[in-house]
């Protein structure tokens, strides 16, 4: 059984985070969003190797992976139907999990999709730091430095205390020689065997303008499979979309909330 922490009521969310984080970075990220809002249990996952769910020795591929998820689901879940977030890699395995249980995944969030392995170079932005904040370069820990000055695209405190609590603790826990076999073999077989990759569900894709990442492009190629899926291109906005633009980020989850609440009228 995967690890994982419930909070709230409701209509399940099952919520998947990016590579070498876990459940914290994600909580960190959506418990904001459901402030005020009831009727709905987010189960915060930690994926395989991640967080306090095990490497697996048996895990060689993303399928693997998947298959964990699609298993851990099946026992927590019975029966029963459910949304998916994913933010970065977890958004490849929310994907995934449409593709395995369409009949169970009333809809998607999917959160800087994109930028994975066979991605042209050219389809991703150059990194560009749009609100710098020099000043506090001094100082930062070693682990800080390289997030600092190549990944955050709005420098300021807030968002170094976020990483800290929430992404520098879980990379210390993360598995990386599963990450090896795993990174070696990542493109589900389903997707490698040219099956369509479909959901009509509502959804929501959110991408930053500025993400050297996982882009933008990928994210807005993915339309043509989520026929029910609105589509935000963030600008001043990285890897980092939920936490850089806070406020617009909720605003699009929530609507994707609400419109998965009415299709389960």
């Amino acid at each position: 059984m995967l690890h994982h922490v419930t909070v709230g009521n409701g209509t399940p969310l099952v919520i998947l985070h990016g590579v070498r984080l876990d459940h914290r970075h994600m909580i960190e990220s959506l418990e904001p969003v459901f402030e005020n809002l009831d009727g709905w249990q987010r189960i915060y996952v930690d994926l395989p190797g991640h967080g306090q769910s095990p490497a697996d020795n048996a895990i060689r591929s993303m399928d693997d992976v998947l298959e964990a998820l699609v298993v851990f689901t099946d026992a927590i879940l019975p029966g029963q139907r459910f949304g998916v977030i994913g933010e970065s890699r977890g958004s490849y395995l929310a994907r995934g999990m449409a593709h395995k249980r369409p009949n169970a995944a009333l809809g998607l969030g999917l959160i800087v999709p994109g930028g994975n392995p066979g991605t042209d170079p050219a389809r991703l932005p150059p990194h560009q730091v749009l609100m710098p904040d020099a000043s506090l370069r001094e100082g930062l820990a070693d682990n800080q430095v390289y997030r600092f000055e190549n990944l955050m695209v709005i420098q300021n405190q807030r968002l170094l205390d976020q990483a800290a609590k929430a992404k520098i603790p879980a990379m210390a826990l993360f598995d990386a020689e599963q990450e090896d076999r795993v990174f070696q073999a990542f493109h589900f077989q389903h997707a490698l065997n040219g099956e369509a990759e479909r959901h009509d569900g509502p959804s929501v894709i959110i991408v930053g303008r500025q993400d050297a990442m996982s882009g933008y492009l990928d994210g807005i190629d993915l339309l043509n499979a989520y026929h029910r899926a609105s589509l935000a291109v963030l600008d001043t906005a990285g890897h980092a979309v939920a936490w850089e633009r806070p406020e617009v980020f909720q605003a699009l989850m929530r609507n994707w909330l609400d419109r998965l609440q009415h299709s389960l009228i």
